[in-house]
């Protein structure tokens, strides 16, 4: 671990503020809005077409439109900041695809004010366009920046921030809500060291510890239970870790990480999830990667189990209009609406021994409240700190969430079928003719029993059986 060396003239230096609460506002929609209101001390986090969550940030005296990333540790900003200053003998960066000048700047962000916190100034292009960039809220050990320039001035925001006030928790909290359907706003708030008011009760729930990170690359991540994979036919979806320090290898690593829109999982869980349906198919789209497309009417329930506790995730979370990520619109031949499954088999190599086996993004944040506990991953502080450990407070109710599919997908007619797991090649109205013969099978059988009990029957015909056959299966032509 990096140790951050601090002196009382610098936390001197560091002007001190309280906890620290944004305010998160987001729609579905094409491009940014060009209006965005400002409140002194909260910061809003907007929404754009791919469901990714930004914060209005101030750098060299100029407002910038970040996206948040828990995922990442460093800012990085596409284009000429003014009021920036270069890195005394110049400093180069150059990680994945990014390449620039690490440069300092005066930051304020929601009412913090970091005189001069380092970020990564890089060449805009056709996909960086200038004024865009991240804001990463990760661990500070995680920052590439804070690797080549290990002094305060290189130390990720959070440490910043944190390092103002010694007093305050080192978390932070994200929630992450659903304001009526899809065709709505989002909205939320993100806190630091401080929870939301009304939901004090994830401070209650059992502390998840950290695991598996690398120091070099730490990212949020926990064990999901042995068998907590949930699909949607309420049977485990079986998972072998491919984490090499993994004690138990039915018990997958997961990653928190706020900048996937689309959680990013093995392939066979995600044909595990989705393939069972009729219509469904795996496709290979421009841009996005393989994912798998079905029918919009289909509903798809799943549950996560972390420390025995369940958290469903909200059918309208596992599959997505795909015009709500940029896509075009998708129909089936008989022009009926495909949707997105949002739980998309990796689109890019974890490597031969990766520290983790999924990207739990915002499809699965949408559904819980959490509470991530920075503990010794701060660096530099005085202060005795506890290991770092995640936090959910469970936000979806499966019945309601079945209500609003029914509502938003189907216009507020439920025909039982849409969220049966309908395998591929039988067709749904085989399971109610099994159904339908299991129940007069059994109301046969009682009838019968009376009546034999009253006549008081040879043994003979008291031991007759009742039988019945189900008829031939029924092609379907999906």
């Amino acid at each position: 671990m990096h140790i951050l060396h601090v002196d009382f003239l610098t936390l001197y230096l560091i002007s001190f503020v309280g906890a620290l609460q944004l305010e998160v506002h987001g729609e579905r929609r094409s491009r940014r809005s060009q209006h965005q209101r400002r409140t002194p001390g909260l910061s809003e986090l907007s929404n754009n077409a791919d469901i990714s969550y930004y914060a209005v940030i101030e750098i060299g005296r100029n407002d910038y439109t970040l996206l948040i990333d828990t995922g990442g540790s460093d800012i990085w900003m596409a284009g000429n900041v003014p009021n920036s200053n270069d890195i005394e003998g110049g400093v180069n960066y150059v990680h994945d695809s990014v390449t620039g000048r690490i440069k300092t700047a005066e930051i304020e962000f929601a009412g913090y004010m970091i005189p001069d916190q380092a970020f990564l100034q890089v060449s805009p292009d056709d996909i960086k366009k200038a004024g865009a960039g991240i804001l990463g809220l990760g661990p500070n050990d995680g920052s590439k920046i804070y690797q080549a320039i290990p002094t305060v001035a290189g130390a990720a925001l959070l440490d910043r921030i944190f390092l103002q006030n010694l007093t305050t928790p080192n978390y932070l909290t994200v929630l992450l809500g659903r304001s009526g359907d899809l065709t709505d706003f989002y909205g939320g708030s993100l806190t630091v060291g401080q929870v939301i008011s009304g939901f004090e009760d994830i401070l209650k729930q059992p502390k998840l510890p950290v695991v598996n990170s690398i120091a070099a690359d730490l990212h949020f991540q926990v064990l999901l239970d042995k068998n907590g994979f949930i699909g949607p036919d309420g049977k485990p979806i079986v998972i072998r870790t491919e984490v090499d320090s993994t004690q138990n290898e039915e018990q997958a690593t997961v990653v928190l990480d706020t900048g996937f829109s689309l959680p990013q999982v093995p392939s066979s869980v995600a044909a595990e999830i989705y393939g069972r349906f009729l219509g469904a198919q795996l496709v290979d789209i421009d841009s996005v990667g393989k994912i798998w497309l079905l029918p919009c009417s289909q509903e798809v329930s799943i549950t996560l189990k972390f420390n025995n506790k369940s958290y469903p995730i909200h059918p309208l979370d596992v599959t997505l209009d795909p015009t709500i990520i940029g896509m075009s619109a998708v129909v089936d031949s008989k022009g009926y609406p495909l949707c997105i499954g949002t739980f998309q088999p990796f689109t890019y190599d974890t490597g031969a021994k990766p520290s983790y086996d999924m990207v739990l993004g915002m499809a699965f944040l949408r559904n819980v409240y959490v509470l991530m506990d920075y503990g010794d991953f701060i660096s530099g502080s005085n202060r005795k700190k506890d290991a770092p450990y995640v936090q959910f407070l469970s936000t979806t109710n499966a019945t309601e969430a079945h209500d609003d599919f029914i509502k938003v997908r189907l216009n507020g007619t439920d025909n039982m079928t849409n969220h049966v797991p309908q395998l591929r090649g039988i067709h749904p109205v085989v399971y109610y003719i099994a159904i339908s013969i299991a129940f007069v099978v059994v109301m046969a059988g009682a009838t019968l029993f009376f009546i034999f009990r009253a006549r008081k029957r040879s043994a003979d015909r008291r031991k007759r059986a009742i039988s019945a056959r189900l008829p031939p299966e029924l092609s379907v032509t999906t």
